[in-house]
């Protein structure tokens, strides 16, 4: 209660365009801070989707609670008496789904609330919040099975795959880094075993991350083919490719996500696909916003990030 206390009172809003299924979905939030407690209204978003990308009121509210307690009173544990002070409200829409709709892939914009809630925050205190994220995780359903007349096994294979954090004042941000799910996806040697897969590549996406005085943290590069003889589909999905995640106070931000095959033909981030046998899936990975001027990166800093290949020649 002290510290919600010693915040600034009043109402502020913020809007977050996302990439939605076959259109872009706006989610808004208006958070009110009063001596009593914090108010989260979802009042705004857009209406609920025919696809299974709407969320539940719950799921929207653990994670509006979870940004809340970022900056309110991130040592304190969760429990039913920290929490009480937070209420979330929002009409039906995208961000409160009623049944039947479908909300099989609820986390995409439930993991983009903490961003939503944290971007109506930084007006009220600004140079205390982090710069926007990679924010949904980059989960793929591979179906691999041998092409027609062959023979092998099939199989199905589930990888979680993150994204950057955004820049944190006074901080980059994390590389491939779940913000805010903190979920970790197996080695890819465990991956490989469960289905007849190669992932030919893993690794940091240089240049993707968000310039600023603090540089956004940086996506990555997963490349993905079935063993000789097999081919696959892929469920995709994917956010943050035609939206990319805003940099904070001057920050730059962060680069979008890319979903290609390695012959250039791209594909979509949602949505079931094909990839024939002989060709490989790859997926690169959005950057995080930067933080800050970028004109005040240090030498120091510029320095490092070439040497450990953050960034390119050509990068800044």
């Amino acid at each position: 209660v002290e510290r919600i206390k010693a915040m600034p009172k009043g109402s502020w809003s913020n809007a977050l365009v996302t990439d939605g299924y076959d259109e872009p979905v706006k989610l808004a939030a208006t958070v009110t801070v009063r001596d009593a407690g914090v108010e989260v209204d979802f009042t705004g978003t857009d209406p609920m989707s025919r696809w299974g990308i709407n969320c539940p009121i719950i799921y929207s509210k653990a994670y509006a609670c979870y940004a809340l307690k970022c900056v309110v009173a991130p040592d304190i544990p969760n429990n039913a008496a920290s929490l009480a002070f937070f209420t979330v409200s929002s009409p039906v829409n995208i961000l409160n789904a009623v049944r039947p709709a479908p909300v099989a892939l609820r986390h995409i914009f439930g993991h983009m609330v903490p961003d939503l809630v944290l971007g109506a925050i930084a007006k009220a205190m600004p140079g205390k919040i982090l710069a926007e994220g990679a924010g949904a995780l980059w989960n793929i359903h591979i179906s691999v099975r041998p092409v027609s007349g062959g023979s092998g096994r099939r199989a199905e294979v589930l990888m979680f795959n993150s994204g950057g954090m955004g820049a944190r004042p006074g901080l980059d941000g994390l590389s491939a880094t779940a913000f805010p799910s903190g979920v970790h996806t197996m080695p890819i040697e465990a991956t490989e075993h469960t289905g007849p897969i190669v992932i030919w590549r893993k690794e940091l996406r240089p240049d993707s991350g968000g310039d600023g005085e603090f540089r956004g943290g940086l996506g990555q590069v997963i490349e993905i083919e079935a063993i000789e003889g097999h081919e696959f589909d892929f469920s995709a999905m994917f956010d943050r490719v035609n939206h990319p995640a805003h940099g904070r106070n001057g920050g730059g931000p962060g680069v979008a996500g890319v979903v290609r095959l390695d012959d250039g033909t791209q594909m979509r981030p949602k949505g079931w696909q094909h990839v024939p046998a002989g060709r490989r899936l790859i997926l690169q990975l959005p950057g995080g916003g930067g933080y800050g001027d970028p004109s005040k990166r240090s030498t120091e800093a510029r320095a490092n990030d070439r040497s450990k290949e953050y960034i390119s020649e050509n990068g800044k």
